[in-house]
């Protein structure tokens, strides 16, 4: 093979595409893409005709990806990098206990309350329902940072869109 040859795009088939729609349905039900984005990717994604196009919509998205040719030693590093605080400041890692137990423990709740109620014949054991809720999934410290982070994102795609054109 020439060295022309080996720049040369990779063509992808169907296979590929659909790999891509699916690593793309998993981070749409992960909440990691909003459904505008998940929209304009997934068109990306069914009109891509080469291996670069599919791999450039998965640059700021962790695992799953899809298996794409060629692309194995470009594709960028996506583990999370450790947390490191500024020299005299104290390193905090975001999330926490609820970020991965707290949809279980609200699902389980309903069923927890009626329970408490049939043992006990107190009503007020249904209000752990939506205490819950709000516990888990009520804005709270955190979200400022979320919020920053989801309009940085925006801002960032946007200006991959304005590149492209």
């Amino acid at each position: 093979m020439t060295t022309g040859e080996e720049s040369s795009p990779l063509r992808i088939g169907t296979a590929e595409r659909t790999a891509a729609m699916k690593a793309l349905d998993e981070h749409l039900a992960a909440g990691r893409l909003g459904v505008e984005e998940y929209a304009d990717r997934s068109a990306v994604a069914a009109n891509a005709v080469v291996a670069s196009e599919l791999a450039e919509l998965f640059t700021d998205l962790p695992e799953p990806h899809p298996k794409l040719p060629g692309t194995a030693s470009t594709a960028p590093l996506t583990a999370p990098l450790p947390v490191v605080a500024p020299p005299g400041e104290v390193a905090t890692q975001r999330g926490g206990f609820l970020d991965g137990w707290g949809p279980r423990l609200v699902s389980v709740t309903p069923f927890l309350a009626v329970a408490l109620f049939l043992i006990t014949r107190q009503w007020y054991f249904f209000l752990l329902i939506p205490a819950m809720g709000a516990l888990v999934y009520g804005g709270g410290v955190g979200r400022k940072d979320d919020d920053r982070d989801r309009d940085e994102r925006r801002r960032e795609r946007n200006q991959r869109r304005r590149d492209r054109r």
